[in-house]
This record gives C-alpha cells, structure tokens and sequence, in this order.
C-alpha cells in the first residue's frame, strides 16, 4: 500500500514539474517596436525604450496588456499571454506517460510560457497636433445612431482572427440596449481627444470667430465589438477590440458643412484582464481616436483649418435704405426690437430703415436660409427673406414687407465709451420673452483675430444674439452676439459695434 501511495505522489509531482521548477516570470520576452525612439510599458510599468525591449512577464495565466508610444504617432495597445507549454512538460511524460497514457495534465499557471517575441505589424498613425496656424475645433455633434444591424457584438479565437478568417465571428447579443454607449459618452471622448491633440483651448479664453476657429461633428453608425480568446488548457485568454465607423462633419463657425468623410477604423487590443469594466469604452475611444487623425490628416481638412485673415468681402451695391423717425428713447427702442425665429430655434434683430429691412446675427439664419420668420412687439408675424450677409462680421441683411414707423439709426463713428451705461433687448430663453430689457457698462473694447468686439457685463442669453445695444438715450451702439462671446467666461457679454454695419452689408 505505500508502495503505490508513494508511486502515486511521485507520479503527480513529476507531473506537475513545469509548476514547481518554472519561475514566477518569464525574463527576456523581446518586444519588438520597430522604432528606435518608442517606448515600452506592460500593464503602464515603463519597460524600456528602443526598437528592441526586453520585458520580464509574470506567469500568472493573465492576459498582458502592452502600450507602445511613439513621439509623433497615435500610441499602440497590444496584449500578450502564455499560450505555450512549458519545455518542462516534457517530465511529465517520463516515465509515467509511457506506463500510464495520457499522463496527468500540468495545468497550472507556471506550466505556459510567452512566445519570446512580440512583433508590431500595424501601422503607425501619424498625429496632427494643432498648430498656432490653425483653427481650433469645437464639438458641434455627436451621435450613436445604431440599429440592430449596426451593432454587433461577436466572438472568435485568436488563431482565426490572425488568419483574418472573419467567418468564424459568432454574434453573441445584438440588442443595442445592452451597450451603455450614449451620446454623452462619444461627446465626452471627443471633447478628450480635441483637447489632448490641442485643437480646443484648454484655457477657455478665446473668442470664437470664422478665422480662428471651426466645428466638427460625428456620427457612429456601425460599431463592431470583438470578444477574443484562445484555450489555453481549461483556462480561456481574453481580449477585446472594436471596429468603428464614423462620418465626419467639418463645419464652419455658423455650422456649415464645409467637407465629410466616412472613416472605418479597428482599435487596438485591449486586455479583458487588465482593464476590466472598462475594456470596452477603452477599445471604442481608441478606434474613435485613430478614425480622428485620419480625417483630420486628409488634405483637404488641412486646407480648410489653415487660420487666415478675414476674407475679402466681395463688394456689392449700396441699398438705401427708407428713413422714417429715428429712435431716441428705450421705449422706442423696444418696438424697433423684433424675435427671429427659425427652423431649429430663435434669436433678436432690430429694424434700421421703414420700408421693411432689419439687421440680426448671421449665425441665427444661417442654417434657415428658407425659413425665417419676424416677430414683432405686437406679436404679428411675418416671412422674412434673406438679402445679404457678412459672414466676416456675423452681420446679415433681412426684409419683410412690412412699413415701420420709426427705427434705428445706423451709426457711421463710435458713439461710445468705456463705463458708460448702456441697455441690451433681445429675446432671451424663450419667444414668450420677447422685447426683454436689461442694463449694464461697457466694459471695455476688444480685438481678436480681426473681430472688433464691444464688451459689456449685461447679462446676455443665446436668444439675445442680433438684438441692439443702446444708450440710455436709445441710440444704436452695438449688435449682441454670444456666438462670439468668450468660452467660459462668467458675465461678460459681447457685441459688434454697430458703426460696421453699413460698411459690412452695404447700406445707407
């Protein structure tokens, strides 16, 4: 009875030699970067620069997940795992294995070695990092618009997946509820990216205008997650990665569509081990991230972003302008302030001449060219048409037919001084609020990139962009726009003087 009680545990301990005689790592795993100037971190512990690295891997059966950054280049994300037997399996079979097949299997974590090298394949993405030549980029939109087509979420093992055999990806869930990716998420990891590449001021103090700054949307309508694993003895190895495709929208300052591109882009591989719950946002964020430099390494993008001196108006002919009485006090001002309302929204305007014609921001009309309409104190509304507009000035032109009895003047010289108390009416918040009167100081003057701005601390809403600044004796000093206003910048208003308008739509 010992005799085979000591045969039996004999027998166990050879078969089990790769666990008790192999390291807790594995030194001298070569991954191989192929850049002299990369560097290397396993799990983020910094491994090494050069083309080359040597790392020293535990062998505890978790999936590794490799970071590869390179001056100039988007970073990598590999993973690496023990899929192969240890050379000390062999003992296992001597001289057991030849009495007793098959022999006890040597299952633990210390019995699986790394393959030696790990080689980078996939190419670099070149990064464009924003420069002072170059507009900035704001977030306009974004958007998951998936159905149960476009979303997939499948499995294959490793070893199809390098023989690109796709064919073998087996869907696991398709239900487009059962993926926590939102809106806010695309936005919030768009935000990142432009930040991170610095096409958006992280110190949230410039003013935006057409020369200094442009927007970008997107739109995710297919996202494909893969789940990958390969058996290694009864433990599976795991990781993830995610193919994306995004349509991109650059736009200008009042949201036109300048150029779009549709980019299809993979992720890198992401260790389920390692990351986590997070493995998934992390494998879509990267791919969102390499779909990003793509578009915005097109030549054409380049072109568009090149930050340049405001365009040369082309010049056209003077429209004189019917004059009635001139506003001289804030309750005529009141009534020679009008809403314009639009397709997708509201903003302010005023009336400068009696025979129909009324001034507002360019940026309120300028996604519903076709659909403007006028407000006016009475409440009576009419169609309006737009005439012309400087895009420069983020002026524009507009006609009603309709006779006024009195209206603004323009004003052909500064009327104004800093500290002076001045008024501002326009249509804050909601239609329903139309002719809102509020009281404030000229702050002070400023220029920026070309844009002549007049700063004020009136307290200044979306919905009073194109409505008039005033003095206390109703004169036109100015035209509200917050489109032009600081990015977050606490009360503070802003407004383009109103001696441009004649100059910037042709009128008198």
């Amino acid at each position: 009875m010992k005799k085979i009680l000591f045969l039996c545990s004999t027998m166990i301990m050879l078969n089990s030699c790769a666990s008790i005689l192999n390291g807790k790592f594995q030194k001298k795993v070569s991954i191989q970067t192929k850049n002299a100037n990369s560097v290397v971190y396993v799990n983020d512990v910094r491994q090494g620069v050069g083309k080359n690295v040597k790392s020293k891997l535990a062998r505890d059966r978790n999936v590794k997940q490799i970071r590869i950054e390179t001056e100039g280049y988007k970073d990598l994300y590999l993973i690496h795992y023990q899929n192969q037997k240890s050379p000390l399996y062999i003992l296992s079979w001597v001289p057991f294995g030849v009495l007793f097949y098959p022999p006890f299997l040597d299952s633990g974590a210390k019995s699986f070695d790394y393959k030696k090298d790990v080689s980078v394949d996939e190419k670099l993405i070149p990064i464009s990092v924003k420069t002072e030549d170059q507009k900035y980029l704001f977030v306009k939109n974004t958007e998951f618009n998936l159905d149960e087509n476009a979303l997939k979420i499948r499995r294959i093992r490793h070893r199809s997946l390098k023989k690109e055999n796709t064919k073998k990806f087996k869907d696991i869930d398709s239900n487009v509820e059962k993926i926590e990716f939102n809106n806010s998420i695309f936005t919030s990891s768009l935000n990142d990216i432009l930040v991170k590449y610095k096409y958006t001021d992280s110190t949230k103090t410039i003013f935006k205008s057409k020369t200094n700054s442009a927007y970008i949307s997107a739109k995710i309508n297919e996202l494909d997650i893969q789940f990958v694993y390969q058996k290694a003895s009864k433990r599976y190895m795991r990781f993830l990665q995610a193919e994306v495709n995004v349509i991109w929208d650059l736009q200008d300052i009042y949201g036109q569509s300048i150029f779009n591109e549709a980019s299809r882009n993979t992720s890198g591989q992401f260790s389920i081990d390692y990351n986590k719950e997070s493995t998934s946002l992390l494998a879509v964020e990267d791919a969102i991230t390499s779909s990003f430099l793509n578009f915005i390494n097109n030549e054409k993008v380049k072109e568009y972003l090149e930050k340049g001196n405001m365009d040369e108006q082309e010049k056209l002919p003077y429209i004189t302008l019917s004059k009635g009485k001139s506003i001289n006090d804030i309750d005529s001002a009141l009534d020679g302030t009008v809403t314009i309302k639009v397709s997708n929204g509201h903003g302010s305007g005023f009336k400068i001449s009696g025979d129909g014609y009324i001034v507002t921001n360019f940026h309120v009309v300028a996604n519903s060219k076709e659909d403007i309409s006028v407000i006016t104190k009475d409440n009576k509304e009419y169609k309006a048409k737009l005439i012309r507009q400087s895009e420069n000035l983020d002026l524009a032109l507009l006609k009603i037919d309709a006779t006024f009895e009195s209206h603004f003047t323009l004003p052909t010289t500064k009327k104004y001084k800093t500290g002076e108390d001045i008024f501002i009416i326009g249509t804050p918040t909601t239609i329903e609020l139309g002719q809102t009167l509020s009281k404030g100081i000229i702050s002070g003057d400023r220029e920026k990139d070309g844009v002549k701005l007049i700063q004020t601390d009136a307290g200044i809403n979306g919905g009073n962009s194109g409505g008039p600044m005033i003095s206390k004796q109703g004169e036109l000093l100015g035209v509200i726009n917050a489109k032009l206003s600081g990015i977050g910048i606490e009360g503070l208003g802003f407004a383009i003087p109103a001696e441009l308008i004649s100059s910037g739509l042709f009128v008198n």
